[in-house]
């Protein structure tokens, strides 16, 4: 798999993996240059490839219920997958995944679930929650300014019988990075020391540091020691805006606006302080709900004291011009119209300048037509 290359690899390519994978492999409905998306599947015990032939030693420990006799011998379940999707004739889409369980050494008891390590990898063109997709566990904007081609994350209740990461990379991430982010260690299969923290499944994975703090559950401690009352909250560092690189943000917004903020009436008794009007005058990507002319309230980020460092307001000055990141409608509770206001989050707003507009089109030609 690491030798796809997206947007190049072909359709010969991708029929080569598929003979060599033969069962292993899988499509639904039809599969042709035009478009096809195609899994491979493999796994023990329980994971087993439904498409795939089954072991007779595998239905007889289904059959008499001794799959923990098997944990405690020294077995462990395990799974991978790898998928890719071809479009118009070329691999445009890829992903992969792995998970093992950490063996309990002895006899499982009435509701002792097994503990499991788990990390999947999908590339996006946009790295941001989309409306197909919106339950994704990205990051925050924040991560591009230490990779701006991926975004990590994991789900908030996985950590008492389980680890889970997941890795959203970049259609346009360098290959060299993609390998990197999804060099497993398949040995945690089979070595006589169990793999027992995320990191060991995916050596990557150290750097983020999602399951860090000692003072929270995980498959090899259930019952962590309780917080000192003395320890307080470290938070991370917020990244100034400037480290995020603007090609990074033309790629992953919804909507880019060309806007020229306006001046407010003086002493207005309804105006807000934190709210400013603003004239759209053109929309740079995708077909945005304001039409070009239309004056509409903007509201920026206002900054936040309680961070560290504390975040500055971004500001509409009268009279300039602005590149704008609104929130778009990826989420299904908020659908925008010509008549929503622009919501604008943190690092949504840009000076306006031919610079930016040079960084704005090399992310723009980083999104494709197919979705996510």
């Amino acid at each position: 798999m690491h030798q796809i290359r997206l947007y190049q690899s072909t359709w010969a390519d991708a029929q080569r993996l598929m003979n060599r994978w033969g069962a292993w492999g899988h499509y639904d409905g039809s599969c042709t240059a035009a478009s096809c998306q195609y899994a491979i599947g493999m796994g023990t015990i329980r994971y087993q490839n439904p498409n795939a032939p089954r072991r007779a030693w595998v239905e007889w420990f289904s059959a008499h219920d001794r799959f923990n006799l098997y944990e405690w011998l020294g077995g462990r379940d395990a799974v991978f997958y790898a998928s890719f999707t071809v479009h118009d004739g070329t691999i445009w889409r890829t992903g992969s995944g792995i998970g093992v369980t950490v063996p309990t050494r002895r006899i499982r008891r009435d509701n002792d679930w097994p503990r499991s390590l788990s990390i999947s990898a999908v590339s996006y063109q946009r790295l941001h929650r989309t409306i197909e997709n919106w339950p994704a566990y990205m990051g925050s904007e924040d991560e591009l300014a230490q990779h701006p081609y991926y975004k990590v994350g994991r789900p908030g209740g996985c950590e008492i019988n389980c680890q889970f990461e997941v890795v959203y990379y970049s259609t346009h991430t360098p290959p060299a990075e993609i390998e990197r982010l999804t060099s497993y260690n398949f040995s945690c299969f089979t070595q006589l020391i169990a793999c027992s923290h995320i990191e060991d499944l995916l050596p990557a994975s150290k750097e983020w540091h999602l399951y860090d703090d000692p003072y929270s559950s995980s498959p090899t401690v259930p019952i962590p020691p309780p917080r000192p009352e003395s320890s307080s909250y470290v938070q991370t560092p917020i990244p100034p805006c400037s480290n995020i690189p603007v090609w990074a943000h033309a790629r992953d917004a919804r909507f880019v606006l060309a806007v020229e903020a306006l001046t407010k009436i003086e002493n207005d008794p309804e105006s807000d302080p934190f709210v400013a009007k603003v004239r759209v005058v053109t929309s740079l990507k995708e077909p945005a709900p304001w039409l070009s002319g239309a004056i509409v309230n903007a509201h920026p980020f206002h900054g936040n004291e309680y961070t560290s460092p504390p975040e500055e307001s971004e500001d509409l000055v009268p009279g300039r011009r602005y590149i704008v990141f609104p929130v778009g409608n990826d989420e299904k509770h908020d659908i925008l119209t010509k008549d929503s206001p622009i919501k604008l989050d943190r690092c949504g707003v840009l000076e306006d300048t031919p610079e930016i507009r040079r960084e704005l089109e090399k992310g723009f030609a980083q999104n494709d037509t197919l979705n996510p």
